[in-house]
């Protein structure tokens, strides 16, 4: 993370710090307004991303310079105004306008400061072409949710929001699951679909152990169930992939009176994409619990 900043430092002193404290400042901002606890989750997830990106352009042969800045505005938008996606304004937008005011008030080549805005909001819009910068970041970006550091992150995220460890595994896993095993079809580069063919299996064999020992001390009891959506999904570069598995972790009883749960599910738009709401219920009792995730976008 040092190198990413050096680097920059090196072009434009300061600009780092500049995007740094912005990421702090909405963090804080959104934190208050929600009744959250302190945190910095968004600078360390940039931070990691913006490593990330800069090892993939290395390995691809790319100048880092601009996916890193890109990785470094990513989650600008995420807070926007202390708010998270309460306008109906891609967060993504609100990155760019941010990215061109800062980036132009450095000095930085207005060519560099359109190319860094017109990745940004190409990252996780399918009508936009994901070209250049855009395809690392999005990598990057994936990649830091995989394996030892993937798991890390999820639990960090779960404690900062207040779950235990069985809610947040009831509320999340599903997600983490799915991801994983779409990993490899997500990432555009091929250095992406080498580390996420790495990483994802280790995110995939830590919740399993993890599921296992939670079962075998008598703790809680999950099930893993497939749902196939058998459709056609287009992936960004335009291909056509007939079907797609979305993995869905549950508990295998219901926790009020052990009889069997029943799995339902519906699809709904969300602010940046096509969620899957996953709806666990029981046919004795009135237990009832969701989930929902965001389905794969296959690059």
């Amino acid at each position: 993370m040092n190198d990413v900043r050096d680097a920059l430092d090196a072009r434009f002193p300061g600009l780092h710090a500049a995007i740094e404290a912005t990421l702090v400042e909405a963090e804080t901002h959104y934190n208050r307004r929600s009744g959250q606890a302190p945190s910095e989750f968004l600078l360390e997830h940039t931070r990691r991303t913006a490593a990330i990106a800069r090892r993939i352009a290395a390995l691809e042969g790319v100048d880092p310079f601009l996916p890193t800045l890109v990785a470094l505005y990513h989650d600008a938008g995420k807070f926007h105004d202390g708010e998270y996606h309460q306008d109906g304004v891609p967060e993504e937008e609100h990155a760019a306008l941010l990215a061109g005011t800062m980036l132009a008030g450095f000095g930085v080549d207005p060519g560099d400061i359109a190319s860094v805005q017109q990745a940004l909001r190409a990252l996780y819009d399918a009508r936009l072409p994901c070209v250049g910068a855009c395809r690392i970041v999005q990598d990057a970006d994936r990649l830091d949710k995989l394996g030892p550091l993937g798991v890390g992150a999820f639990f960090t995220k779960a404690a900062l929001r207040g779950r235990g460890l069985v809610d947040a595994l009831l509320q999340a896993l599903s997600r983490e699951l799915t991801y994983a095993g779409a990993a490899p079809r997500s990432m555009f580069t091929a250095t992406g679909r080498r580390l996420a063919a790495e990483q994802a299996p280790k995110t995939i064999a830590f919740f399993d152990q993890l599921l296992e020992q939670l079962e075998s001390w008598g703790i809680a009891a999950f099930e893993r169930r497939s749902i196939v959506l058998h459709e056609d999904f287009r992936t960004r570069d335009g291909a056509i992939v007939r079907e797609m598995e979305v993995t869905i972790a549950m508990l295998r009883a219901c926790p009020d009176c052990g009889a069997p749960l029943a799995l339902a599910h519906r699809r709904e738009p969300g602010v940046k994409c096509d969620r899957l709401v996953a709806r666990f219920s029981c046919g004795r009792c009135s237990y009832a619990n969701e989930t929902s995730l965001c389905l794969p976008v296959l690059a």
